[in-house]
């Protein structure tokens, strides 16, 4: 936010409200995003999923060059949720993710067209 949008007003933070995770954006498919002020490290949580999109997701990011890391995790089996922390050099990790969630829908595209292709054979 700039100051123009901030309506040039003085904002007293707490330490403690420094230290809590910002939800930047959230979508209506379940995904958020949370930061710190370095915009290229986060953390991505996805609802409704699990080690299927998060282990995919994982190995297509850590192949990327400007990804020095990437893992995922489930933090219960009782909460619906998937977290995927994303470490970038030279690029921000929202592009990053854009990009591996783009690569990763068209390997899916490829295999659907395999898939239907075999169909038809049979």
């Amino acid at each position: 936010m700039n100051s123009s949008e901030s309506g040039d007003q003085d904002v007293n933070i707490e330490e403690e409200e420094l230290n809590e995770p910002i939800i930047i954006a959230q979508s209506a498919k379940g995904m958020e995003i949370q930061e710190n002020s370095d915009p290229f490290n986060g953390t991505f949580v996805f609802f409704d999923e699990d080690h299927t999109l998060g282990n995919s997701l994982r190995y297509i990011l850590a192949n990327q060059p400007n990804v020095e890391f990437c893992g995922y995790s489930l933090p219960h089996p009782s909460e619906n949720k998937m977290n995927l922390r994303l470490q970038t050099v030279n690029e921000t990790k929202e592009k990053i993710m854009n990009d591996g969630l783009k690569c990763l829908s068209q390997i899916c595209d490829i295999i659907e067209d395999k898939f239907k292709q075999a169909l038809e054979k049979k």
